[in-house]
């Protein structure tokens, strides 16, 4: 919980349009797929800072990584700001989904694109096809969803908490320090950054 205050003090958050968008996401994927996220013990999790293209296990890719991450993607967690084209092409992964009050236009548009099984997040109010699963960051959001598959160890590739890649970089070093935070704070598996 304390956590959760810092967050909402360091950034200004408007619920009312995050519930808003969640809903809208909600009315878009009009499927509940979450029972068929896959069971994996051994999970890597890529960001964007010079991600290995070998990793182990099962991959999850954090949104701009998949700007510089050339390997297997089996996964995607975005909240669309990062390279669309390229999310929309990976045939055959899963595709999480972020809801927020800044990419309501963009759920409208991409989603419906989108094919295979494609899951929605929140950090509003959880809907029925929409969950809040906790998280702050793609980043973040990507390691979380790697201890909802039954991760028991989860590699982290190409996070660098001190060099942002996404603009404003002021704004970016503040989130990535509270999504690190995050990170930290996972105890149900184990975490290795390489």
């Amino acid at each position: 919980m304390r956590l959760h205050r810092r967050i909402v003090a360091s950034f200004r958050f408007n619920p009312y349009c995050d519930f808003l968008a969640g809903i809208e996401l909600n009315d878009i994927l009009r499927k509940d797929m979450w029972d068929q996220l896959p069971r994996k013990e051994t999970v890597s999790v890529i960001g964007p800072s010079n991600p290995d293209n070998s990793p182990e296990g099962y991959v999850i890719v954090a949104d701009s990584a998949i700007r510089y991450y050339t390997g297997r993607v089996d996964m995607i967690v975005s909240d669309l700001d990062g390279p669309i084209d390229r999310i929309l092409q990976s045939r055959g992964t899963i595709k999480v989904i972020h809801a927020h009050g800044d990419n309501i236009q963009k759920l409208r548009e991409l989603v419906p694109k989108m094919n295979g099984i494609v899951l929605g997040t929140t950090q509003s109010i959880a809907l029925k096809y929409v969950r809040n699963i906790g998280g702050f960051t793609d980043g973040d959001r990507s390691v979380i969803m790697a201890t909802l598959i039954g991760a028991k160890r989860i590699f982290i590739h190409g996070f660098n908490y001190s060099d942002p890649v996404d603009e404003p970089r002021d704004i970016k070093l503040k989130k990535m320090q509270l999504g690190r935070e995050i990170i930290d704070n996972i105890k149900s598996a184990e975490v290795v950054y390489v």
